[in-house]
């Protein structure tokens, strides 16, 4: 069996984990399609935070019991969080309020480097969490800001990007997957193409990716990764993974009576203890799938069982992307207009997230559309992707975007609405 068949085969259990997935709004069900902006919390998720407000001190500790278990509970989730995304140990992992707020975290921790003469690398494919701390900081501090444009087909121009490198690049921001049209660049091979040609430090923002397909920083070898707690089936809350080796060249934000070491150093205040529970139960989700998806792998290191799952939820997600691009080809009409990648060859370059419009409505209107005639929530606007959608021409698009816990049925839905939109 497969892994796309075998998370078919578990698809109804999957499913059920999510309390939320087809919920009442004033007595109309409604279907969520827009988990590209948020996903829906797994029920692990859910009692992991009422159940730990019970139990768990404010503060961690050496010497009572109860700052003991906060201590040993939040090296627990770091380690949960190191091993989700293969970093050599905890210390490389901190918590902040927001991937946005973790990269301006680290822009101010870097803003010694951004010095008259240097230069840093953005990229229009990205989410804007990705570009304007380092547009803000780099300028402020003198430095120039490049930028990578996008090919005609909507793909980060690989050319254009080792055109803009030099010796005085110190920092490529980069992105794990489009937030808008959920393309995958091929980070490994880019990442490696920017360390050979001018060393620069390089930060990956993986919110879009992480909960799509496996996430591996040694892999990447990027010095810098973020992503959401709420992007993977938990609650609000930024993770930042930064080398160990970088430390030198850092100088956070940090109270005085913080501690200087690694990960504490980026850690404003006391950390938010539920939501820490909350992405324990989610990751532990994400153990439990991958342990159902591979039994006899069960007793594997975490690192490989995050792998299966991740890979199964890949893979599966391959198969929507390609029923939801075939039943997007079948409709013929002229008003639609889909962006990103529509090749069915290509299909492991993206995630199941599709950009669209329909001539003659508004995002707004057309996002009004499916929610009253069909209970379906999909998003407008551009996403905080807005150097992408500019580079449309438009001020916004529609987005409908998909997770493992969506099935062929979701994007029927989806699709019968949207003929009835076209009939009328």
């Amino acid at each position: 069996m497969s892994d796309p068949d075998i998370i078919l085969s578990l698809f109804n259990k999957i499913r059920s984990r999510f309390p939320a997935f087809f919920l009442q709004s004033e007595g109309q069900k409604r279907l969520y399609l827009n988990s590209g902006a948020g996903s829906l919390m797994v029920d692990s998720c859910l009692q992991a935070i009422n159940s730990s407000a019970a139990y768990l001190n404010p503060m961690p500790g050496q010497i009572t019991p109860a700052e003991r278990q906060t201590l040993e509970f939040q090296q627990q989730v770091r380690q949960l969080v190191a091993d989700f995304i293969g970093a050599s140990g905890p210390e490389e992992i901190s918590f902040h309020f927001s991937t946005t707020a973790a990269l301006f975290n680290l822009a101010y921790a870097l803003r010694s480097l951004f010095k008259p003469g240097k230069n840093l690398v953005v990229t229009d494919l990205d989410h804007f969490a990705n570009i304007s701390p380092w547009e803000s900081l780099g300028l402020a501090q003198g430095a120039e800001i490049r930028r990578v444009k996008l090919t005609p087909e909507l793909m980060l121009d690989r050319t254009d990007l080792i055109h803009k490198l030099d010796r005085d690049t110190v920092l490529v921001a980069l992105t794990g997957a489009s937030n808008a049209l959920g393309t995958i660049p091929p980070l490994t091979d880019l990442i490696s193409d920017i360390k050979q040609k001018s060393g620069a430090l390089v930060v990956v923002d993986a919110v879009h990716l992480a909960p799509h397909a496996p996430v591996d920083v040694r892999e990447f070898g990027c010095d810098f990764l973020a992503f959401s707690g709420y992007k993977i089936f938990g609650p609000m809350l930024g993770l930042l993974y930064s080398r160990q080796e970088t430390q030198d060249r850092l100088a956070p934000y940090r109270v005085e009576t913080n501690q200087v070491a690694l990960p504490y150093c980026w850690e404003q205040g006391m950390l938010p203890n539920l939501n820490l529970a909350g992405l324990k139960g989610a990751l532990e989700y994400l153990l439990e799938l991958g342990r159902a998806v591979r039994p006899r792998e069960s007793s594997a290191p975490a690192r490989k069982i995050f792998r299966l799952a991740l890979e199964a939820i890949k893979k599966y997600e391959q198969d929507l992307s390609l029923y939801f691009l075939e039943r997007w080809k079948k409709l013929q009409s002229p008003r639609l207009r889909l962006y990103g990648i529509e090749n069915p060859a290509r299909v492991v370059s993206r995630t199941p997230t599709f950009a669209l419009e329909v001539d003659g409505l508004s995002p707004a209107e057309l996002k009004k559309l499916f929610w009253e005639k069909g209970g379906i929530i999909i998003a407008d606007g551009n996403h905080y992707s807005a150097v992408v959608v500019r580079h449309l021409k438009k001020s916004a698009l529609n987005r409908v975007s998909l997770a493992h816990y969506d099935g062929p049925d979701s994007i029927d839905l989806f699709f019968d609405c949207l003929e009835n939109i076209l009939s009328h």
